[in-house]
């Protein structure tokens, strides 16, 4: 099949789990028989050019970067909410020399599928419908109004709280309102999926989760010195700054004062400059910054901590993690999505005593942390292979499309 993907970030460089997800997607989708194009925005926050990404990438995906500047102020915020209707998250993505470019392939070139990678695409559905006769997919990464309502949920300033509320509301109406404009919806999450048929989806649907390609951890790394965990995420995504501060405020302490030799090492880009000086500054806290190579990080580290209180979708860094054989401790939040046994292939905790405990269990008790590991390390490869999961993807689109 001829599959178009438009993305509003570039799956290459894959610096967060969004972009991770989508770069696995599209190359199981290339390994799985289809012939990808990639038409994307690169941006200040997340740029890409066609040098950058591997030959061995271009040789699987065509890809058509399209580089815009995108700015967020205040002012910008405002005027959206005084004089806009969209969501200011989805208003800001909107770019007339963009459509011009999604004309001018869809005209030249044929697809049999276009699929949309999350609700910021949704100003070109009509671009898009005008030019192409076939069918449209929305690939969802999140509800994403949950997670503004979960943000609102635990924002202790009163300004913020009320603008997150706000927010959520106007992409709530505009996911409720999506079965108009597409012709099917992918995704990543069942809990995601079953909200969109609980709230006038009408349309096909189906549940592929975020897969993973193992790839070879090629530097040769020494492991950190045990006892250690680690975390990797974007530190310019809300959730993960929000998760992240309470694992610092309530978590951390527990765990040193338990074993004050402990490490904690964090990878992520875009630290605010708060941020980063707590994490340079408090001891025995190594902060990284944003590092080359997610999985290499990762393998020096035998325990990942993943304390995420808002999101949905599934957290493609927890499947990369099951992959490389990590002992994981998270909250609820972050495995939703996948049917992980706590205890077994992972374990979770909820509230700042539990999840120091659960840490402080896997340091005292290395084996339960091996079959751990190895219990996720097995589901992972049985359950999230993305080559596996994008042939179940191409055989849902050669029904739709006949």
């Amino acid at each position: 099949m001829r599959i178009l993907i438009i993305s509003h970030k570039p799956p290459y460089p894959p610096v967060d789990g969004g972009t991770l997800a989508t770069l696995n997607m599209c190359l199981g989708l290339a390994k799985a028989g289809n012939n990808v194009t990639v038409l994307t925005l690169s941006t200040q926050k997340h740029p890409s050019s066609l040098e950058i990404i591997p030959n061995e990438i271009k040789a699987l995906i065509n890809f058509e970067i399209f580089h815009v500047n995108i700015k967020t102020n205040i002012l910008g915020y405002i005027l959206n909410f005084l004089f806009s209707l969209r969501p200011y998250n989805i208003e800001r993505y909107i770019n007339t020399p963009f459509k011009r470019l999604i004309k001018r392939i869809l005209v030249n070139e044929k697809f049999d599928v276009v699929q949309l990678e999350g609700l910021y695409l949704y100003p070109y559905i009509n671009t898009i419908r005008k030019y192409f006769k076939g069918t449209i997919s929305l690939r969802s990464h999140n509800v994403e109004h949950q997670i503004w309502l979960k943000l609102a949920d635990n924002e202790p300033n009163t300004i913020k709280r009320i603008y997150f509320e706000f927010l959520a509301k106007r992409l709530a109406r505009v996911e409720s309102a999506i079965s108009d404009k597409v012709d099917a919806l992918v995704a990543i999450a069942e809990p995601d999926r079953q909200w969109f048929v609980d709230n006038n989806f009408t349309k096909p649907t189906i549940t592929i989760p975020a897969g993973y390609l193992m790839e070879e951890v090629t530097e040769e790394l020494e492991p950190v010195d045990f006892p250690a965990i680690c975390y990797i995420g974007a530190l310019d995504w809300l959730p993960n700054v929000e998760g992240l501060n309470w694992f610092l405020n309530w978590v951390w302490p527990r765990i040193q004062s338990e074993i004050p030799e402990m490490e904690f090492h964090i990878a992520g880009r875009n630290a605010s400059e708060e941020l980063a000086e707590r994490l340079i500054t408090e001891r025995n806290i190594i902060f990284h910054g944003q590092v080359a190579n997610s999985s290499a990080f990762l393998s020096r580290c035998p325990i990942m901590v993943v304390p995420l209180l808002s999101g949905s979708g599934i957290r493609i860094k927890i499947v990369e993690g099951m992959y490389l054989q990590r002992a994981i401790v998270a909250t609820s939040m972050a495995v939703k999505g996948i049917d992980l046994e706590h205890e077994k292939h992972i374990l979770i905790a909820d509230n700042p005593d539990d999840f120091a405990k659960a840490v402080c269990t896997l340091i005292y008790n290395p084996d339960l942390g091996k079959s751990i590991a190895q219990n996720a390390m097995e589901y992972a490869r049985k359950n999230l292979d993305a080559i596996e999961l994008a042939n179940k993807l191409t055989e849902f689109y050669k029904q739709l499309v006949g």
